[in-house]
């Protein structure tokens, strides 16, 4: 072999070497990038599922009208997106009737959404039913917004406390909207032994309109089944509502110009102890002979019954 031969063989050599190394640079270095845009990806599917996660647990929190959160978790997964899911239901004087889930698509694309069908009602005439359950819905109605007529926004508020306290071996569940707003303590004056008030309502602001809102209210849930409230339990709902009212996705969360989370945060604000807080309505729980007792209160402007059902011993 000449000189000539040798040299060209090395060269060959070194020239197969180098692509060699070449290649082997470039595949590390794929590897690395599609790890790094993995773990990426991975961490915006994260970050959306958390979004999604602390909003609902901020619904539960705030905007569930005696309803209660069975479970809340991660379902439908998929590389980048999935659901989370919340069961819920209602408790009614220890008996439980089942609710509407709550569902929340995520992806690393587009972030956390909003929960399907937040609360979402079907109406007939003044009556508003839950869309999975079709169970009735307890309303609310803003007394504070009046036509010229003198009537309440939208239809004319219901009064459905008679038909309830009419019916035998019953537990209900019935919205009283006040006349005024009251303290806890007053509300606790004018409830009759047997009647429970399972959640607090805040009212609404500006010019909003409760009975198209229909079941997205704003306030707390009473502390036991007694409907007793503690200062803890208040300082509890105040931290949420702080913090919900400046995360972005709460606060910038609306219905037909109200927005909900807002509102809660400047409430607290305004009224940083149960002491001070005023209360523009509650949802009561009772046996029908309970609620009997509350006969025609002149200081309800309206009420509308929500679950009415059975009453059993075996709970």
């Amino acid at each position: 072999m000449t000189s000539n031969q040798e040299f060209k063989r090395l060269a060959r050599r070194v020239k197969l070497r180098r692509w060699g190394m070449t290649i082997l640079i470039a595949g590390v270095v794929c590897l690395g990038l599609g790890f790094l845009t993995v773990q990426t990806l991975n961490a915006l599917t994260r970050k959306a599922s958390d979004r999604d996660n602390a909003f609902m647990s901020d619904v539960a929190e705030i905007m569930a009208p005696n309803i209660q959160i069975s479970d809340q978790y991660l379902v439908n997964n998929k590389l980048f997106s999935g659901q989370v899911l919340s069961h819920r239901y209602k408790d009614i004087e220890g008996q439980r009737v089942a609710w509407s889930p709550m569902t929340a698509d995520y992806s690393w694309a587009q972030g956390g959404h909003l929960p399907t069908a937040l609360n979402a009602t079907d109406g007939q005439g003044a009556r508003v039913y839950d869309r999975v359950t079709q169970q009735k819905v307890p309303v609310f109605y803003n007394v504070a917004r009046k036509r010229q007529a003198g009537q309440l926004t939208g239809s004319h508020p219901l009064q459905e406390l008679g038909q309830v306290e009419r019916t035998k071996g019953q537990v209900a569940e019935v919205a009283l909207t006040f006349q005024h707003p009251l303290t806890y303590r007053q509300i606790q004056q004018r409830l009759p032994q047997g009647v429970h008030a399972a959640w607090y309502w805040l009212g609404v602001s500006g010019k909003a309109d409760t009975t198209v809102m229909a079941n997205n209210f704003v306030g707390l849930q009473a502390g036991d089944a007694r409907g007793r409230l503690t200062h803890q339990d208040y300082r509890a709902f105040r931290d949420v509502a702080r913090t919900a009212s400046h995360q972005a996705t709460a606060a910038g969360f609306t219905l037909n110009g109200f927005a909900p989370f807002k509102y809660a945060g400047q409430y607290v604000q305004r009224y940083p102890q149960l002491t001070t807080a005023r209360f523009a309505g509650i949802i009561v729980t009772g046996t029908s002979a309970h609620l009997k007792r509350l006969g025609t209160p002149s200081w309800v402007a309206a009420s509308a019954a929500g679950v009415v059902t059975s009453q059993t011993t075996v709970k």
